[in-house]
Formats: C-alpha cells, structure tokens, sequence
C-alpha cells in the first residue's frame, strides 16, 4: 500500500467515552489513505458480538471499558472470528500495561495524550500492511496445503487405478499368447484397457503441468532410432485404415539431438494419432526439417493429413483441454480432448512452439518447432535404425535364477508370477514386506532378485527393504508401484531399491530389469522330443522383416529378426539350434552372401533360404549352398513348401 492508493477500510471502534470517541474519529477521517467506515461499540460484549456478525478491517479498542477492559476484547476476539489487526488505546502511559497489551495479541499500544494524525495514521498503516502481510501467509500455506492434498490425492487415484488395470491388462497379454477362439474380444478388451491408461496418464500429465510439477529429462538423442520407432508403431494405425503413411527428410538430419525422448515421442505419436484419426482416406505425410530464426536453430516436424480439416473458429480452441474437433463434426470419433493440451504444454517447456493451419473437408497441418542446441554430424534419414533393437519374437535362450514376488494382492503376485515364468527363472511368493524379510533370512532359501509392492498391510515395501538392507542383504530390490509422480522414482532409489517398476507392468520392462541382474541359459532340447524349428530371418526392411516372422509364427515357427550381416553372425555365434535362415541378399550397402557364407562353415545343420526380388545364379546357389530360393512377395504356402 503507497501514500497513493486509498483504501476502502471497515473499522469498529470500541470507546465509552463520547469525547474521546469524537477526538479519535476526527483522527481518522484526517488519514488520507483511508475511505473509512466507522462503527462504535461502547462495551466489550457488543463489541465481540460485531465482530463475530460483521467484517472489520481493524479495531481500535479503549483499555478502560466499564468493568471490563480491552485485554478483555484482545483475549476473546479470535473466539469470534476476528484475526484482524486490533490497536489499543489508553488515557495513561504505562509500561506494564503496554507490555500485557502486546503479549494479548494487540498491534499497537497508543496514548491518547501524546496521539497525533501522523502518529494514528503510522500506527493504522503498520498494523494493516502487517495484516496483509500474515494474510497472503496464510492463504500461501493454504494453497501449499492444498496443493500437497492434491499431490496425495494424484497418487492415491494413481494407484488404485493402475492396480486392477494391472491385472486387466496383464492377463489379456497372457491369454493373447496363447490360440483362444476369443482372440477378438480379449482384443478388445486389451485395447479398452490400453485406452483408460492412456486417458489415466493424460489426466496425471495434466494435473503436473497445473501444478508446475511436470519436468523434463533433457539429453542426447538419437534421432534416427526415435523416429523408427515413431514410424513402426503407427504405420500399422494407418494401414488398419487403410492410409499411407510417409516420412521423409529432404536433407540429412542431425544425428544426436538434445531433448527429452518420452516427451517428444509422445507429442508425435499424439500428432500422428489424431491425423489417422480424423482422417479416413488418403495419406498423412510427416516432414522433417531444421531452419534458424535469430540465431536459433530449430528442428521442425510438420504433420500434414487429408482429413476433415478444423474452421477458423475451432482452431482458436484445439489446445484447450478437453476439447476436441470431433465434438463439433462428428460423436463416432472417441478421445479425451486432452492430447494436444499436453502436446502444446511439453513443446512450450522445451523452448519451442506448435503451430496450426487447416481447412475444412481438406484436411490440417501441424508443426512443431524445438530448439537445436548441439552441432552433431548429419545423416539420412533411416527408418530401419533401430529395427535390430528389437526384441526377438522368441528366444532360444532363457533366463535362469530365483524371484521373489513380493504383493499383497493375489492377482498382481499371479501375474507378475506368469510373467516371470515365462522368462525362464523359479518364482517364490510373499504376501507383505514382514514375510518376504523371512523368508529372504531363512538361509535354505537363495534369491537373485526381489520385486517389492510399496503399498502393503503389516510391513510396506520401503520399510521392508530398508529392514533387509540394515541386515546387510545386498540383493536387487525392485519397486513395484502406482505411484508415477515427480521424484518418486529418486525417493524410493534413496529408500535403498535397486530400480523401480510402473504398474500396470510392462512385459518388456519386467524383461529388460531382469536381464540386468540374471544370467541366459541356453534351453536344451529334449531328445524325445520333435525337434523344433527355429527360423533367422536377416532382412533390413523392418515390416517386410515382421511379416514373415508373423506368417512364421502361424505355422507354429520361432523366429528372431536380424537386420544386419553382423547381427545375423552374431545370433548365428550365440546358438547352434536354428534350423533355418531366411536371407535378404540385399542389405543396404551390405552382402547377405556374407551371412550364407559363415553359416556354410559354422552352422551347416542350419538351411539357407534365400528371398530375393531377382533371380539368383546356380553358381551361388552351389557355392553357398543355398537350400531353396523364395520370390518377393513371399507367400504362406511357399513358405510352408519350403520348410518341408
């Protein structure tokens, strides 16, 4: 408040004393900061009860009232809802009193004889500016509150969710694997249970960035791989509509970018998602680029669709939460509205901007803008980058080693159980933190790895672990948790895990965290036993590479993906038990011959198919010993020729 500002004030005064009231009123209508309304008790009880009826700014309060005195007021106004400012009043200067006056609360302690306009007004400033200052407190720690109970609240909405979609989610995947006539409802409600925890996600994401809680892991890229991996998952999307799917870059891309990769990999797949969304015939072309502006350098993906288009009017609302196009034009499109909120928020946190323009029954045009902040080398665009990144359809090694299960609800052990299983390894079973710490002490048992539930009845997991740790227990803890908010991973590495593990629990995670601490066996064949057939496929066009492992797999085959002449070696070194190698001749710069060649010398056993767009010689066929020869397109029931 400044010499300037006048303030609109209620101010109750409590005087008996008619004179003394006229004096002090005639004080305070002199203060020019003040547009002061006064109104008068004469007596300590109806003071309180104006107080507890009315709102005051501030009080002023004479210490001698009748039989009572103003300490009277000070120690029952907060009884009556008052925490304003109250400043005493008195005909006689006295220390003692000055000080019981202060000590009952009062803000100020004045004497009528030695009061002026300038001191009254200096005492009235201080008290409610003092005021001020303990209400913005207070409303501060109200909202911290409040934003601490939200937090609570997140992760506790966070956890009961993500539990039953644990095990929605989990035995889907589990009966998925195995041929059921019901494969297209457990499809369904495999994708249902996918769609509820990207809306749970969203909403979470939302609620971070509300709460200035959402951060970024800023670091080095790689683009390629990113972009492989972007393309893979939604080129099916779009074939499932029956739309062409096209990246391209018109000039090499840096190699290395800095950003955070879950970020942007969800802002793209958001992008790319709605495009085939609300597009039902024609293409969705993404196009990658680099420009500068003052100084900047910019990366730029620019998403560009044939669909419905977006009006001018709706334009203006697309990154509002939870609104969506398809409200307005169309009820047969689903979606939480939330996607491109978040989208603009995370693009907006990473120093750039997403930008929109669009027509309708034309389709849209989105593009993305983040800051380039290294020089790297350049390379070619290349979507097959991380195809030998990906896991194997099968595997003919296993992981071995103990697991101990550690939930308290029987479903989630079960299926983390089954998941586990199917890796390889011996699982074991605990139901709290109390009987996993036993049966980790009785020393007839031995296990590699521990997955603990945080939340759990007679002993939670941060406890238990803390437990084993104190008795020198240094074996692998992992974290089973709901909770997926700001820094919980760090706090339960602090608490002593060894790593943390989301639910619902992904197949592939759950794999990749033990394979960290457990050893691969190779799975021994039984010699009573039909032999089984296992095909490598070397191939360098990812979805061509795929197809053939899925017709593979209808025949009842295991296969596993190679895309290079040096992955392929590489598997042929690590296990002697293929019985088949389907071999692209042309592997980018690449001679598959150089594959058919090694296998001649170190896997004889093992059948070389060669598939090919041209034709190849007989020449080659004798040197390389090449069993048979497959024409592209391959078909299933060449496939099936071949093989018998």
């Amino acid at each position: 408040m400044t010499m300037n500002d006048i303030r609109a004030t209620q101010l109750l005064l409590v005087e008996d004393d008619d004179d003394d009231f006229i004096l002090a009123k005639d004080y305070l209508s002199d203060i020019p900061f003040l547009d002061i309304t006064i109104e008068r008790s004469t007596n300590v009880e109806a003071a309180l009860q104006a107080l507890s009826e009315r709102d005051f700014d501030l009080c002023l309060v004479d210490y001698r009232l009748g039989a009572m005195t103003g300490i009277d007021l000070l120690k029952r106004a907060k009884e009556h809802g008052f925490s304003g400012p109250i400043i005493m009043l008195t005909s006689q200067s006295d220390d003692e009193l000055d000080q019981i006056a202060l000590g009952a609360g009062a803000a100020d302690y004045l004497v009528k004889s030695e009061l002026t306009s300038a001191r009254f007004a200096r005492s009235i400033r201080y008290a409610l500016a003092r005021r001020d200052v303990e209400a913005e407190r207070v409303e501060r720690i109200k909202a911290e509150q409040e934003v601490r109970a939200k937090d609570r609240f997140l992760a506790h909405l966070s956890h009961e969710l993500r539990t039953p979609l644990t095990a929605i989610l989990g035995y889907t995947e589990l009966l998925l694997h195995t041929k059921s006539e019901h494969s297209n409802e457990l499809n369904v409600i495999h994708r249902n249970g996918k769609h509820l925890l990207n809306l749970l996600n969203d909403v979470l994401d939302l609620s971070k960035i509300a709460a200035n809680k959402l951060e970024l892991a800023i670091m080095d890229v790689e683009l390629n791989p990113l972009l492989a991996d972007i393309y893979t998952l939604m080129q099916m999307s779009a074939l499932d509509k029956g739309l062409q799917l096209n990246i391209h870059a018109p000039e090499p891309l840096p190699k290395t970018i800095q950003t955070d990769p879950t970020r942007l990999r969800q802002v793209l797949i958001n992008l790319i998602s709605n495009s085939i969304k609300f597009t039902d015939d024609g293409r969705i072309d993404i196009t990658i680029s680099d420009a500068t502006q003052d100084d900047q350098k910019y990366l730029i993906f620019i998403v560009q669709d044939s669909g419905i288009g977006i009006s001018e009017q709706q334009i203006k609302e697309v990154f509002k939460p939870f609104v969506q196009v398809a409200d307005v034009i169309t009820r047969s499109i689903g979606g939480s509205g939330l996607g491109l909120a978040i989208s603009n928020e995370l693009v907006r946190r990473m120093g750039g901007n997403i930008r929109v323009t669009s027509q309708l029954n034309q389709g849209s045009c989105f593009s993305v803008r983040i800051p380039l902040n290294s020089d790297t080398p350049r390379v070619p665009l290349d979507l097959t980058a991380q195809a030998d990144q990906r896991p194997s359809r099968t595997n003919p090694q296993q992981l071995t080693g103990h697991v101990l299960v550690t939930d308290d609800l029987r479903d989630i052990r079960t299926l983390i159980g089954h998941m586990v299983t199917r890796l390889g390894p011996e699982v074991s079973f605990a139901s709290n933190g109390q009987e996993a710490i036993q049966k980790v002490l009785n020393t007839d048992n031995h296990y590699d790895v521990i997955f603990m539930d945080i939340h759990m009845p007679l002993l939670d997991g941060v406890s238990a672990v803390k437990k084993l740790r104190a008795q020198g227990i240094l074996t692998p803890v992992i974290a089973l948790t709901a909770a997926n908010m700001k820094g919980s991973r760090e706090h339960f590495l602090e608490q002593g895990f060894s790593g943390v593990l989301s639910k619902p629990v992904d197949a592939q995670l759950l794999t990749k965290k033990l394979s960290r601490y457990l050893p691969y066996q190779t799975i021994q064949a039984d010699s009573n036993a039909p032999a089984q057939q296992r095909v490598l496929i070397v191939e360098d066009d990812n979805d061509a590479a795929l197809a053939i492992a899925g017709l593979l797999e209808v025949l009842g085959l295991e296969a596993q993906i190679a895309s290079t002449t040096g992955d392929a070696i590489a598997a042929l070194q690590q296990s002697d038990l293929w019985t088949h190698i389907f071999l692209d001749l042309h592997l980018g710069s690449e001679d598959g011959l150089a594959v058919a060649s090694y296998a001649q010398q170190h896997c004889p056993h093992a059948k070389t198919v060669v598939m090919s767009g041209a034709d190849i010689s007989d020449a080659q066929k004798n040197e390389y010993d090449i069993h048979a020869t497959l024409k592209k397109p391959i078909q299933l029931t060449e496939i099936t020729s071949v093989l018998k």
